[in-house]
């Protein structure tokens, strides 16, 4: 299991119903959830799919990295999200 910080832009519509349906994709894919942080409606630097704002939310997680690829492949089918990404967080070296 890794550690990573999910970004995700959302279109700036029901999102309630989207995180939602974010937050189902990831558990069905075994994610633990460590944190969210909801920036809220954000005005774009560019325009996406004719959208100026969007709704930032960023997480972290721990899920395997087969599951990173079987979101993803998932996320790329939902006309709600806008932009995703997956950074992952490597764990502090002990002495």
């Amino acid at each position: 299991m890794n550690t990573y910080e999910l970004t995700i832009i959302l279109r700036n519509k029901d999102v309630e119903h989207q995180l939602e349906r974010v937050k189902e994709l990831l558990k069905k894919h075994g994610t633990a959830f460590l944190g969210d942080n909801s920036l809220g409606v954000k005005r774009l630097a560019y325009q996406i799919d004719r959208e100026h704002e969007g709704y930032y939310l960023f997480m972290n997680v721990e899920m395997s990295p087969d599951s990173v690829k079987k979101i993803t492949s998932e996320f790329k089918l939902n006309n709600n999200i806008l932009r995703y990404l997956f950074v992952k967080i490597k764990k502090a070296a002990t002495a």
